[in-house]
């Protein structure tokens, strides 16, 4: 994880750092930019620490990083924070996913009942009115964390409402998939996702093999 500042941000903070700046992130705004910078630099840091010869980590398909070989990984920013996950690929398309959200207010946490997760869903959250926008936040966010963990897989866009919240503990969310996403990912297969505070946001982090 690593700490960023917008309002520090510059341009010219690509080349002193190392990291290549794509077209498409050139025509974007300066929070874009800055949140893409934290990124791939957090990713630089990350493979060097595994001891990997760092490479640029381009835009793949679907926006999704491109990793090196025998290797998968995630990357989420959020405000002024990035975080980073990288682990050796045991296996063919084998992901892993992580996300790091700040807590959405009551009114907007409201609208994503029926787009991110369905009544029943929001049925099954603790009780405790008072976390009710961070529950919600955190069931965002731990979709985003299983579809970026499956994508490999699933090699297109999936729905949140594929996914079905069961139930959660102290450290781990469950959910089962309802719709079949690829020949390995079919309705049944549960899985789970761990979740933290970190400061005022929320941080989830999911692997494909946790959903086999």
């Amino acid at each position: 994880m690593v700490q960023f500042d917008v309002q520090h941000y510059s341009p010219m903070l690509f080349a002193k750092l190392g990291i290549e700046m794509p077209e498409a992130i050139r025509r974007a705004v300066c929070k874009r930019q800055a949140e893409f910078l934290a990124g791939r630099y957090l990713a630089k840091k990350v493979q060097m620490s595994l001891g990997v010869i760092p490479i640029e980590i381009a835009i793949g398909d679907s926006r999704a990083p491109v990793w090196p070989s025998a290797w998968t990984g995630s990357i989420s920013h959020n405000d002024s924070l990035a975080i980073c996950a990288m682990t050796p690929q045991s296996y063919e398309h084998e992901g892993v996913g992580i996300d790091i959200e700040s807590v959405i207010d009551v009114e907007k946490a409201t609208e994503m009942e029926g787009v991110v997760f369905t009544e029943k869903e929001r049925g099954r959250l603790p009780s405790d009115a008072r976390d009710i926008s961070w529950l919600m936040t955190l069931l965002f966010s731990a979709k985003e964390s299983i579809f970026k963990a499956l994508y490999p897989q699933v090699q297109c866009y999936f729905d949140f409402l594929d996914v079905t919240f069961l139930r959660m503990d102290a450290q781990w969310l469950y959910f089962e998939l309802n719709t079949r996403l690829a020949d390995a990912l079919v309705p049944g297969i549960q899985g789970k996702v761990y979740y933290a505070k970190v400061g005022e946001k929320v941080m989830t982090f999911t692997r494909s093999e946790y959903f086999i």
